[in-house]
């Protein structure tokens, strides 16, 4: 009887602390945002916000629920968000591009990762809409439209394209654009592969033995192990510092030989489909130096990375600022024009 009792009370203190961590835990995070400093002064400065703004641009960015979701064939991509005052998200025209025009001669798809998408700054400071402005300013009549996802790499790109050209959003003449760089991993599984295969293979077993599965699911979402999860990911983070940074002469032979895989691709796709596509490589970070000496050499590129005499700013995630984002649409355009 004693052994029923000290049972029953274990299960009620193990509900009682996932009780008490559903509550608190989204209280938490509410409490360190009130006072929260999302990024640098410098940064704000070159983001012409408040630091309140600021704030409210770092969790419109950061802060979504969910900040992504699945998209079928890439995997995934971010959440659609409509009524923000800085980050505003499609699935049909992706980032938007604000006074994009309603009548176009041609329009212009911008694909690439997180700089491409424009992590943590406004509609109105990312590299597809300098890029539109500047068009306009020079009466140009086209239609942008930004395609930037995080973690995308040039084999995401490819399908995203095709997809577009499978729904008809793309017409003949159009303009392509592919800004690469830092997300090229050559065959590396892309982000949650292993979750969505793992469940995948989960809901198709016999009926009869699927609430296994269930059941082991059931204990790793439980609030008490994913607040395990986490503190265990922080401690990894803390002891293995930079490990992403060495990568071996066979990675980068993996890496270079991907790219240029998907570069032929894109080429056939696009002379097929008389579209004018353009490749642009552009590395934040110089520890990737090595990838981009690798990936420079197609003759299909073209190079954004040797801004020499010309300031790059970025913050601490890594994300550009708009002025950095402003000079490297106007480097787009005039390598498009030239």
């Amino acid at each position: 009887m004693k052994k029923v009792k000290a049972i029953l009370l274990i299960i009620l203190i193990f509900i009682l602390l996932n009780i008490i961590i559903v509550f608190l835990w989204p209280l938490k995070t509410k409490l360190k945002f009130n006072n929260y400093k999302s990024y640098s002064n410098e940064f704000i400065s070159s983001l012409n916000l408040s630091q309140e703004e600021a704030l409210e641009l770092y969790l419109e960015t950061w802060q979504r629920e969910p900040l992504l979701v699945y998209d079928e064939f890439t995997g995934v991509r971010e959440s659609a968000a409509i009524e923000g005052k800085y980050v505003n998200i499609s699935k049909e025209n992706g980032r938007l591009i604000p006074n994009n025009l309603n009548i176009c001669n041609r329009n212009i798809f911008f694909y690439g990762g997180e700089i491409t998408f424009g992590y943590d700054v406004a509609d109105a400071q990312t590299i597809p809409y300098y890029f539109s402005k500047i068009s306009k300013n020079y009466n140009l009549k086209y239609c942008v439209f930004n395609f930037g996802r995080k973690t995308y790499n040039s084999t995401q790109e490819n399908i995203l394209l095709q997809k577009h050209i499978i729904q008809n959003k793309i017409k003949k003449e159009d303009i392509i654009i592919f800004l690469n760089g830092n997300n090229e991993k050559g065959n590396l599984k892309l982000l949650n592969t292993d979750f969505i295969e793992k469940n995948y293979n989960a809901l198709h077993r016999k009926y009869w033995e699927i609430y296994k599965e269930g059941i082991k699911y059931f204990i790793q979402l439980l609030p008490v192990t994913q607040l395990i999860a986490v503190l265990s990911n922080k401690i990894k983070i803390t002891r293995h510092v930079d490990s992403n940074s060495k990568v071996s002469i066979t990675d980068f032979s993996d890496i270079t030989s991907v790219y240029n895989k998907n570069l032929k691709t894109r080429k056939a796709i696009c002379q097929e489909y008389s579209l004018q596509c353009y490749n642009f490589l552009f590395f934040i970070n110089k520890r990737y130096k090595l990838k981009y000496d690798e990936l420079k050499k197609s003759q299909y590129v073209h190079d954004l990375t040797n801004f020499k005499n010309k300031l790059i700013k970025k913050n601490k995630y890594g994300s550009l600022s708009p002025d950095t984002n402003n000079l490297i649409a106007k480097e787009i355009y005039e390598k498009i024009v030239n």
